[in-house]
């Protein structure tokens, strides 16, 4: 069959592409030399916990290798140091792409794609349209803009002259790890976008190895702040995103966005943004604000609000996720191990007092066996914990190394020592205590709170602003706490806000 000049351009563009996109380097494009990291990840972490490790760390261990890919990422595209990651969750088909289209006035993202197909993109400003990716062979290559679409969307189909099908589309997305997209259309200069192909579960028709819940994780935590995208048409924020953003770090800074808006009556979706502000509070998640978006009309609704927060997240002092979302493994081996020495203990305090009650040969012999049993099941365990604490040490001092050759900002190993997990949410302790126990809420505590705050109007976990509303505040602080007015330091309306909300949510939590 011979084809004219036409279909022949357009079948060596497309050999390109994909000779593009598949090729494999053996040296990959990094500035530093990863063999004795990788090392430490890959051979020495899983040898020395193989024995006995906690019950979830398949779940600590792959997210912590996901971690060092979303780490890796910074090495291979350099101009995200320093920069602040915003990334988009939500679930899928909730609008992230296009919203990001609206925010650049260009249809630059692809939407309504297949989740397999999906890439996670970074967007950084630019003066020029540059675009990278990073294959599954962790190669770093060149592309066109248009090769964004194509990759995810499908690309091949060729036709004649007389319309006839000669070749169908293929998609890649399957084959690229993450893409990097420099452009001028994205105007913050101290921000990078991150559109994830969202979460699914493994029993989701969507699910696929992009879309892992575990995977989506990691690219959340990782971020500096998080725009989560909820659908109007679907009334409030579904159970699944609850649960799901239960999961990310409390530490991150949360806005919601109604996403769609133009589905919805405006009075229809002020309910729901009101609706999802109930449902989070009592949930207890905190967020920033619920705002609405359309990409039909990016102009209308609170698209100013959105830009605003953009404008205040892009002058924000960029401080690294890396350190301490790598210190989570450890932490939880350090806290399993230090129980299970804990435990042992115990029972070998109870073997030996038992020992010195009984003076019968069979049963001091049986004693016998077991306390030996037990020091050294004490002893294997002391040593493993010993041996990790080695394993953190060596895993950060070279991870300081890497990133001082790389320019990414990271704390010294001692430093390190000293990041623990985030502590738990009190209200959440308070009242998991007291379904333990069947306890019901005094709601004499209820009322005095409510006639506390009678006269201010509450926003919950929102952040108003303004001097009066700081000035309202620190009043009710000296009064009811007799405090001296110069003893309150509030450093923004964002902290007044949330100090606010934490003291109005503690009644509310306790006298539901």
């Amino acid at each position: 069959m011979s084809y004219d000049a036409h279909v022949m351009d357009k079948l060596r563009s497309n050999f390109e592409l994909l000779r593009t996109v598949i090729r494999y380097s053996k040296h990959p494009d990094l500035k530093v030399d990863l063999s004795r990291i990788e090392d430490i990840i890959d051979r020495q972490i899983p040898e020395t916990l193989q024995k006995n490790a906690p019950a979830d760390f398949h779940v600590l261990f792959t997210n912590f290798k996901n971690e060092f890919e979303k780490f890796k990422d910074f090495i291979l595209f350099d101009k995200l140091i320093g920069k602040n990651v915003v990334s988009l969750g939500g679930g899928f088909s909730s609008g992230k792409s296009s919203f990001l289209n609206a925010l650049m006035n260009k249809r630059v993202l692809p939407a309504d794609i297949d989740p397999s197909t999906s890439v996670p993109t970074y967007i950084v400003n630019g003066p020029e349209h540059q675009v990278q990716g990073i294959n599954i062979f962790n190669t770093k290559i060149d592309l066109e803009l248009k090769a964004i679409r194509q990759i995810t969307h499908g690309f091949g189909k060729v036709d004649d002259q007389n319309e006839e099908t000669l070749t169908d589309p293929v998609t890649l997305g399957h084959v690229m790890n993450s893409i990097f997209l420099t452009t001028p259309w994205h105007h913050y200069n101290h921000i990078a976008f991150l559109d994830t192909p969202g979460y699914s579960k493994a029993d989701d028709k969507n699910h696929s190895a992009k879309t892992d819940e575990q995977i989506a994780r990691t690219h959340l935590n990782s971020s500096q702040f998080i725009l989560w995208f909820i659908q109007a048409d679907a009334g409030t924020i579904t159970e699944e995103d609850i649960t799901f953003i239960r999961t990310l770090r409390e530490d991150i800074p949360k806005l919601i966005i109604v996403n769609k808006a133009d589905k919805k009556p405006e009075q229809d979706l002020r309910e729901i943004i009101a609706k999802t502000k109930k449902v989070l509070t009592t949930k207890g998640i905190a967020y920033l604000d619920v705002l609405a978006f359309s990409n039909i009309q990016p102009d209308l609704y609170d698209s100013a609000a959105i830009r605003d927060q953009l404008d205040r997240w892009n002058v924000q002092v960029y401080e690294s996720k890396f350190a301490r979302n790598f210190k989570t493994i450890f932490i939880r081996c350090k806290q399993f191990y230090e129980n299970e020495i804990e435990q042992e203990s115990r029972r070998l305090n109870r073997l030996n007092k038992s020992r010195t009650l009984t003076d019968d040969p069979t049963i001091g012999e049986c004693l016998d066996s077991l306390i030996m049993e037990i020091t050294r099941s004490i002893a294997g365990l002391k040593a493993v914990n010993q041996a990790l604490r080695q394993l953190q040490t060596d895993f950060f001092t070279e991870l300081k190394f890497i990133s001082d050759l790389a320019g990414i900002t990271m704390p010294e190993p001692s430093e390190i020592e000293l990041i623990q997990e985030n502590l738990k949410n009190p209200l959440q302790l308070l009242r998991g205590y007291r379904q333990k126990k069947g306890l019901s809420s005094d709601n004499s505590a209820f009322h005095l709170l409510q006639a506390t705050f009678s006269n201010i109007n509450p926003v919950i976990a929102g952040c108003p602003g303004g001097s009066e509303y700081v000035n309202q505040l620190v009043d009710i602080i000296q009064s009811q706490c007799v405090i001296k007015q110069q003893d309150i330091h509030i450093q923004d309306e964002c902290k007044a806000s949330e100090l606010y909300a934490e003291i109005f949510n503690t009644h509310l939590s306790l006298g539901e």
